[in-house]
Order: C-alpha cells, then sequence, then structure tokens
C-alpha cells in the first residue's frame, strides 16, 4: 500500500510541473519596425526574384541629388543595401510625372551593381536592354515612382547574363 502510495505522490508531483509549466499568456508579439522618416529617400525592388531594400535596421541609406533645369535637370537617386550592391536612377530631363522608358538609345539610365562590384547591370549602354520609370510625384524638393528593367553587364554587352529588377519603387528627398 505504501508503493501504491508513493506511486500516486509522484504521479501527482510530475503531473502538477506539467501543469504548471503551460501557461495561457500570449508571447509578447514583435516589436513594430522602426517607421523610415518622411524625409528619408527610400529605394526598393526585387533583384531576379530577391528582395532589395536600402533600409538598414530602420535607417534608409538612399540619397537623391537634383541638379540644372528644365530639359537639363538631372535626377539620381541611389539606394544600396547591406551586402553594400546598389541600384541607381539616373533621369535626364526629366521635370513632370509620367512614364518613361529606357534603353541605350536614352540618356536616362536604371543600373543594378552587386555588392562585389564585379558588374553593373543597366539599361545604358547594351542593345536588348529596356526599363521604364513611372514618376508618379515630383517638386523642387523630392521624386517619387516606380521602376522595372532588365540590364547587362556594360563592359560586357555580348554575354548572356542579366539581371532582371521588378517591384521597383523610389522616392528621393533631394538633398
Amino acid at each position: 500500500m505504501k508503493k501504491i502510495f508513493n506511486i500516486g505522490k509522484c504521479i501527482m508531483v510530475a503531473l502538477t510541473l506539467v501543469l504548471s509549466s503551460c501557461s495561457n499568456d500570449d508571447p509578447a508579439p514583435a516589436p513594430a519596425p522602426t517607421p523610415i522618416p518622411a524625409n528619408s529617400s527610400v529605394v526598393t525592388a526585387k533583384v531576379n526574384g530577391a528582395a532589395f531594400s536600402s533600409v538598414i535596421f530602420g535607417v534608409s541609406s538612399a540619397t537623391a541629388q537634383k541638379m540644372g533645369t528644365g530639359p537639363d535637370t538631372i535626377i539620381t537617386v541611389l539606394g544600396s543595401n547591406f551586402s553594400a550592391s546598389s541600384i541607381s536612377i539616373t533621369l535626364h530631363g526629366v521635370t513632370a510625372t509620367g512614364t518613361y522608358t529606357l534603353d541605350s538609345t536614352t540618356d536616362s539610365v536604371i543600373a543594378y551593381t552587386p555588392g562585389s562590384g564585379d558588374a553593373a547591370y543597366g539599361t545604358g549602354i547594351c542593345s536588348g536592354v529596356s526599363g521604364t520609370v513611372v514618376v508618379t510625384s515630383i517638386s523642387d524638393t523630392k521624386i517619387e515612382g516606380t521602376f522595372s528593367f532588365t540590364g547587362k553587364d556594360g563592359e560586357n554587352c555580348d554575354t548572356s547574363e542579366t539581371k532582371t529588377v521588378t517591384e521597383g519603387s523610389f522616392k528621393g528627398v533631394f538633398q
């Protein structure tokens, strides 16, 4: 009888431990990401299907510059990510919202440069490349829009290797 009583105590202790380890409390929710300040430049896209973002630990590493006026306006938005890859958008003569088609014959260029720095895959030099920039907002202080393109290595146009950039968006706050 004493043996059954000891087994019963062991079962009760084990059951108490099991039940006390369970909790009805939900785990703490993950903290919300730090919002990017409204006065920051940002570039995001997918490069060959992989996500690219100029936001690193809640801080944007993108910059934007505007030089000149009228048809001589040059706007550059450059974003780099954590692995030092970058996307550069250079628009020549763009002064209004609209859709702009880029290829090797236009003065405007979009390029993706991997962090290795081996090549810049862009729309500026090689034939058979193309891109589209849709400027949705432009003012004296900022530019916003979307983009996509397929680029080739400008130093080796004969290669069949390309980079396809899709779902691109940018906001450039001029410095």
